[in-house]
């Protein structure tokens, strides 16, 4: 179940995902047939591995650990 409904995903583990200087390694990932979704998704499976992440008005702050 995704936030717009049903849908079929694709289960796999990226090797290494970055988001500007926070590298993760070994991440669990979804990957949605193309069209389903009108942007893409930084899941709980990678925003639980920072130190802290916060909503501000207009974006999203990552804290990594140091």
């Amino acid at each position: 179940e995704a936030a717009g409904g049903r849908v079929r995903a694709a289960r796999l583990t990226l090797d290494r995902l970055a988001v500007g200087k926070l590298v993760e390694l070994s991440v669990p990932a979804l990957v949605v047939p193309k069209g389903r979704m009108k942007s893409n998704l930084l899941g709980m499976s990678f925003l639980n591995r920072l130190e802290s992440w916060e909503v501000r008005p207009e974006k999203l702050v990552l804290h990594g650990y140091p």
